[in-house]
């Protein structure tokens, strides 16, 4: 009993200059990282900007006044807003009800339906916008169907080059948002609100009406604002499905900058004044969204879960509501799936003399290494290339986003809000305008990038790295510090600490936020569309070039390609996930 039992040696406690020199580093790599963003963002926008406020060397506001002074920019700038409001509007009334659905009932395939709602959101627009044409347009398959069954001589729907049908696309790819932003909120209530108005005799429109909506409408007001600014930065859709008749601020600073068949068009200094205006507006929306966002939110205390029942129980299924969910899901399968399922089939069909049949020819098209001249490249070139672009800025992104998001999380300085502001901007700032920036700001010396591949990677890392900022700094707030301070204590630096316990924990959200930025550059049209070089063509450019030449099979097979790459994406995302998702 009297013997010494021999203890260990205690464990050296980091000295101070461990702990600064740890701390030095990562703030140094977060100085780097934002050295790259001001050189590849801010500088290049802040160059294109002062374009449209000098003129012959001087400060002017004549480029402005110009534009807000003529009649067809006034028109371009008002379409803008219109077609974006009722947009936003679709969007919440086709998004709304299936936020209902997921909150209240129980059926199979409901969280597969939950996790899909973030599917649409890495389509390509331009593989959205070829499904809408081949479903709906003049000789698309769902007006075939009702020609035929309602013997009627011109089609019943005529969407493509339309308002409605710029509404309709936009619905699609946007009430997701409003049904993960409202059922999340939704799902959080605590339902004895809403059984005390019942006791007391409230019927369910008044218990909706007086109790939920109240509850939820900052989460609504929220995903409304954030689907108003996409549908407002929007440019492949409206430039396919509204053609020529319909132009928005992209699409008229698009036609300023590349077309050469009209000299008048070609003028950089309007283009310039309008891409300012266009910038200050959507930064305005996106600010408007950030205090909505912080400033609205409602929280309850969840006692309890809350309860569901089962959608097709059968004592239920002829109840007049079940009728109208029915019906509700109809629809929702007609303008989700009908597109998506419209590309699947032109893909595998080829009209002939005597009607048609199925075929592989179109993907033996595009896995062909033949140069096509229309496409300046060959098919399969093309598809490389896209994988090649998607999965470079996927990586690059990641490394910013994976500094930037440390840098948020782990700060405890006056700056941390401001840098989370910083790093907003180029979410709210449209491919359109961040391309057109680039070329002219990397066309002359000493950053020649303009007409190399190089640029197009950067572009596309621009615009996908705040997506992996925002799906891994709640990720990094929740992380358990014990963790990371254990290994200090035990001699680990700050950044061994980071690449051997943080990073390995952290793993799911790393893969989610990988795969979310390479389905997001895998599908991006606009920029590339300016800034790729010569013979050098992505998927979505692909696509493009040959719908534009009312060429169907080739482009419907390379779209099943996108799809099938975004579905895959989807499905590592579902295994990830979802609370790696809860940033968005």
């Amino acid at each position: 009993m009297n013997s010494a039992t021999p203890h260990p040696p205690p464990v050296p406690l980091p000295s101070r200059e461990r702990v600064a020199a740890g701390r030095g580093r990562v703030w140094g790599l977060v100085a780097i990282a934002l050295l790259f963003l001001i050189l590849f963002f801010y500088w290049p926008v802040a160059r294109l900007l002062a374009e449209g406020l000098t003129h012959n060397g001087k400060f002017s506001l004549d480029f402005i006044v110009q534009i807000l002074t003529d009649a067809y920019f006034q028109h371009v700038i008002g379409f803008t807003f219109y077609q974006a409001l009722w947009s936003t509007l679709a969007s919440i009334a086709l998004g709304l009800p299936l936020a209902y659905i997921l909150t209240h009932y129980d059926f199979p395939g409901k969280r597969w339906l939950r996790a899909f709602t973030i599917v649409p959101f890495v389509l390509p627009s331009i593989t959205v916008a070829l499904g809408f044409a081949l479903l709906v347009g003049r000789r698309g398959y769902l007006n075939q169907l009702l020609m035929g069954l309602l013997g009627l001589n011109e089609p019943p729907l005529a969407l493509m080059y339309s308002l409605e049908g710029i509404i309709l696309a936009h619905a699609f790819y946007n009430a997701p948002i409003i049904v993960r932003t409202v059922h999340a909120a939704w799902e959080k209530l605590d339902p004895r609100y809403e059984e005390s108005a019942r006791v007391l005799g409230a019927g369910r429109l008044a218990v909706f009406k007086d109790i939920t909506l109240p509850m939820i409408f900052p989460s609504l007001l929220s995903g409304a604002a954030l689907v108003f600014i996409f549908c407002f930065l929007s440019f492949p859709i409206v430039l396919t499905i509204g053609g020529g008749r319909f132009s928005t601020i992209e699409v008229e600073i698009y036609t300023r900058v590349i077309t050469l068949l009209d000299p008048q068009l070609l003028n950089y200094k309007l283009g310039a004044a309008l891409a300012l205006l266009g910038l200050v507006i959507s930064l305005g929306m996106t600010y408007l969204y950030l205090r909505l966002q912080g400033s609205l939110t409602y929280s309850t205390e969840l006692l309890r879960p809350r309860p569901t029942e089962p959608l097709f129980a059968k004592e239920s299924l002829w109840r007049p509501s079940r009728w109208l969910i029915g019906g509700y899901l109809f629809l929702c399968a007609l303008i989700f799936l009908g597109p998506m399922l419209a590309v699947l089939f032109d893909s595998f069909w080829e009209e002939t003399a005597t009607g048609g049949g199925w075929t592989l020819r179109w993907y033996s098209y595009i896995f062909a290494p033949d140069y096509d001249a229309l496409l300046g490249d060959a098919p399969l070139r093309a598809v490389l290339n896209s994988l090649w672009v998607g999965l470079t800025a996927a990586l690059l992104a990641l490394v910013l986003g994976l500094i930037f998001a440390y840098g948020i999380a782990r700060a405890r300085w006056r700056g941390r809000r401001a840098l989370d502001t910083l790093l907003m901007a180029p979410l709210a700032t449209s491919s359109v305008i961040l391309a057109f920036a680039f070329l002219r700001a990397f066309s002359t010396p000493p950053l020649m990038l303009v007409g190399s591949t190089l640029v197009v990677v950067l572009v596309h890392a621009m615009i996908v790295f705040p997506f992996v900022v925002r799906v891994l700094v709640p990720l990094m707030e929740g992380f358990d510090q014990r963790l990371s301070e254990a290994a200090r204590t035990l001699g680990a630096s700050a950044f061994r600490a980071l690449r051997e316990i943080e990073l390995p924990l952290l793993a799911p959200g790393v893969l989610a936020g990988v795969v979310f930025a390479f389905a997001l550059s895998l599908g991006e049209m606009s920029a590339t569309l300016m800034l790729a070089p010569p013979g050098f063509a992505t998927m979505p450019i692909s696509v493009y070039r040959l719908v534009s030449q009312q060429t169907w099979g080739a482009p419907s097979a390379m779209s099943v390609l996108m799809i099938f790459s975004s579905f895959l994406a989807f499905w590592l995302l579902e295994r990830a996930g979802e609370r790696t998702l809860k940033g968005f």
